[in-house]
């Protein structure tokens, strides 16, 4: 009889040890020697046997149907040879003999309904194993999420920790993971400029495919650089080293909504984006008129806004106008420097006693977490239960560190800020005279919200607390 030799190992890792599919191998063409089969071709899968379709599975029944003379196939075992129910429906069509060496059976149309019964129980079971090994695997990955370690393969800017099971930075890529998020938060790099950029520091995505734009969103995207992340639709607070602050993370994700603007002005428009019509509520725009000479005006329809057109140059004397009223007098900065001592201490001793609120409360949350682990561990609490609380309490530590993280990352010296405030106040107009056009349109964002223009006349908008130096002299204090 002729027949075919099927051998199996349901991973690539199965195959590194060096023994299953020659062993396999070796043991089939035995058993075809003693009995007489010669042997028409060798069929050998290293793949996972749930999936369908497999390679030389596959091949093997194309050259079944194409071979009406070969009778047989010869396989260690049920579980060899497939692993569901599908492949088993398949094989059934074929009118082949199947010889499973290890187990002394043979199967064919003619055998006892009896030897079909059990030999569909092995089919069976062999599924039921797979797919409660697939169970376990993913229990253990929810488990593992569960404990704030990330269960899967590192994501670009991490590598895989194999001393604590978890994943830590990449020395050479995440600097370049935190400088792509930089870079986009502060507004002046689009996603195709990143992507160029990532290119040529030679970052692959973790299929080492080249990264794409795509690639350079979902990086942007993803919590995991802040010390969080998201499995199976639940977010969990990571136990491994963010490579970027929370704080960085949500600027990112608002300049990605809309909420700020992300790609960069043209150079030779440095007020674009600045300016709305103070007539229509309608944003001005830039235009060059013969090569050389840059005019702002409305962006309304038709022209049908009255508002005129505006040099650049004369711009740029309307916003220094504005810069030069922030500055602030020599007797008013001694009075502030009082005020800041003294808000100062109040700071300190708020911010201590909240953190010390905080870390009890995180202490206490993470008792509960660990106790009602080893609880369902020992079956003391139903598994749906461990799952509610363990839900909560996560959120609840992310909220907490969140709060902490805000309080590490904001300024403990009150003063030494104030005094940065008023410094940058009393140098914006000297500062934004010698400066170039973009470097303009990044002290005016750093001072100003919003500005509109009516026929000639600019009216600011300060951010805080620029308004009050810049109104400073509207108001009057018992000391002047």
């Amino acid at each position: 009889m002729k027949c075919v030799v099927y051998a199996r190992v349901s991973s690539k890792e199965q195959e590194k040890e060096g023994f299953s599919i020659p062993a396999q191998l070796k043991l089939l063409r035995e058993y075809a020697v003693q009995h007489g089969f010669l042997v028409e071709k060798e069929f050998v899968d290293v793949e996972t046997a749930k999936r369908t379709g497999r390679t030389s599975f596959g091949e093997m029944i194309t050259y079944l149907k194409k071979s009406p003379t070969c009778e047989a196939i010869l396989v260690e075992k049920t579980d060899r040879l497939y692993r569901n129910i599908r492949d088993w429906v398949t094989l059934d069509e074929l009118d082949v003999q199947l010889h499973f060496v290890k187990e002394s059976m043979i199967l064919s149309k003619d055998s006892k309904s009896s030897d079909k019964f059990m030999h569909g129980i092995r089919v069976l079971m062999a599924k039921q194993y797979c797919d409660n090994l697939s169970e376990e695997v993913k229990k253990g990955l929810g488990e593992k999420a569960a404990q704030g370690k990330w269960p899967h393969r590192a994501p670009v800017g991490y590598v895989n920790n194999t001393k604590n099971h978890s994943i830590s930075p990449d020395p050479a890529k995440s600097s370049l993971i935190r400088e792509l998020f930089e870079d986009y938060a502060t507004g002046h790099a689009p996603l195709q400029q990143l992507r160029d950029k990532a290119r040529a520091s030679g970052l692959f995505s973790r299929n080492s495919q080249v990264i794409n734009k795509a690639g350079i969103h979902r990086i942007l995207t993803n919590p995991i650089y802040c010390g969080e992340f998201v499995w199976k639709g639940k977010r969990y607070l990571g136990a491994h080293e963010p490579i970027i602050s929370r704080e960085l993370f949500d600027t990112v994700q608002e300049v990605l909504s809309g909420g700020r603007v992300s790609s960069q002005s043209k150079h030779d428009f440095a007020f674009m984006g600045l300016v709305k019509c103070g007539l229509c509520g309608c944003s001005m725009t830039a235009e060059l008129k013969k090569g050389k000479y840059v005019y702002y005006h409305c962006t309304s329809h038709h022209g049908k806004c009255r508002n005129t057109y505006i040099r650049q140059e004369s711009m740029d004397q309307l916003f220094a106008e504005v810069l030069g009223r922030v500055r602030v007098s020599p007797s008013t900065v001694e009075d502030i420097k009082t005020a800041l001592l003294e808000s100062q201490k109040d700071r300190i001793s708020f911010q201590q006693q909240s953190e010390e609120a905080l870390r009890k409360r995180q202490t206490r949350i993470q008792g509960l977490l660990d106790k009602a682990y080893e609880d369902k561990l020992t079956g003391t609490i139903s598994p749906e239960l461990w799952q509610r609380k363990s839900t909560e309490w996560q959120e609840e530590l992310i909220s907490i560190r969140q709060q902490l993280n805000a309080f590490e990352n904001a300024t403990a010296d009150y003063y030494r800020l104030g005094m940065e405030i008023l410094e940058l106040a009393n140098s914006a107009y000297g500062l934004y005279l010698k400066q170039e056009w973009e470097e303009k349109a990044k002290l005016l964002r750093t001072l100003l919200s919003n500005s509109t223009f009516v026929c000639g006349t600019l009216y600011p908008t300060y951010n805080k607390p620029f308004d009050i130096l810049a109104k400073g002299s509207e108001f009057q204090s018992k000391r002047g």
